[in-house]
């Protein structure tokens, strides 16, 4: 089986590659390289078990070579966005462009070429302000910024394309993304509480601090891609399933947890610092925020088996031996 991977070189995607290498997939992806790197996959390269191939998805031609060029491409996984609120906000025409219309060429690919199944990482982002929790994929979707908007805009694409020409798409809404990947950005809240108490820096906490978040580690959202992909087409197809923990953590408890940790193990004293939000960021501040995962738990077996805490033990020790290289 071959595999096809938008955003192969970010966080999720080269994760999602490992996993699929090692496990003896063929894999290929497609990347602009805008936020990504490959560098952590030439292994994968060398071995033959991966095509590391520079392109946007915003030119369907690129798209449409790449897999022509190809036999047996079973799946996409289209995980190439402009990711994040600050992001999109800064650029809201390369978000639009790129999280939209690269969605639809993504789509119109895999119809003209009979894809077996087309599998889109959207957002929490879409849900908007909660009026019940833990939030059900049968929520009303009111997003509060650009980026909810696009991912949202790209999902009804998505189940248009199962609708009017029965391809079979599965839309996965990710609650906040953390832990070890083989490309980590360190300016995600989790990631970023890590760096800062072990350079000796205050925690850098938004508003209250008692705005809650749904924390769901990488190799846990790739568990979930895994049983999309192995999963009957009956299903999933034209189906959406929340990615999450259902456990809602204020984001004073991320930063104690880094606190207590990064004290207890390397003996630094920690301070907490808040801080207004930045101007023109639109994010949900409720407290008790978490999505429901019963459908997917229900459906294809997912359970998480990361903690929290586990998580953010593994980035300390990262970052420990990053710092000591």
């Amino acid at each position: 089986m071959s595999v096809l991977i938008t955003g192969g070189a970010g966080y999720i995607g080269s994760t999602l590659i490992k996993r699929l290498v090692e496990a003896g997939y063929h894999v290929i992806s497609i990347d602009n390289l805008f936020r990504g790197s490959y560098e952590h996959l030439k292994t994968y390269e060398r071995s033959g078990g991966a095509r590391l191939l520079i392109g946007d998805i915003r030119d369907f031609e690129v798209l449409e070579r790449t897999v022509k060029s190809t036999e047996n491409i079973d799946i996409i996984f289209h995980l190439a966005a402009i990711p994040g609120v600050d992001m999109c906000r800064r650029m809201p025409e390369r978000a639009i462009l790129t999280n939209v219309y690269g969605s639809y060429n993504v789509l119109e690919v895999a119809r003209k070429h009979d894809i077996d199944r087309v599998v889109f990482t959207s957002s929490a982002a879409v849900y908007g302000d909660p009026i019940e929790l833990p939030v059900r994929e049968t929520h009303p979707t009111m997003p509060k910024n650009l980026y909810g908007i696009t991912k949202l805009a790209a999902e009804d694409m998505f189940m248009s394309y199962y609708e009017l020409y029965g391809l079979c798409t599965v839309v996965l809404r990710l609650a906040n993304v953390y832990g070890l990947g083989l490309f980590t950005y360190w300016k995600n809240v989790v990631p970023k509480f890590v760096r800062q108490a072990l350079e000796g820096e205050p925690l850098t906490v938004y508003w209250t601090g008692k705005q809650t978040r749904d924390f769901i580690h990488v190799e846990d959202v790739v568990s979930a891609l895994e049983l999309v992909m192995r999963a009957d087409k009956k299903a999933i197809s034209g189906e959406v399933f929340n990615v999450a923990t259902e456990r809602p953590v204020a984001i004073n408890e991320v930063a104690g947890i880094v606190r207590e940790l990064v004290e207890k193990t390397h003996g630094i004293s920690v301070s907490i610092k808040h801080v207004p939000l930045p101007e023109g960021r639109s994010e949900t501040l409720i407290p008790g925020f978490c999505l429901s995962i019963e459908k997917i738990r229900n459906k294809l077996g997912f359970n998480p088996s990361w903690t929290l805490e586990a998580g953010i033990s593994q980035l300390i020790s990262y970052y420990c031996n990053l710092r000591s290289v």
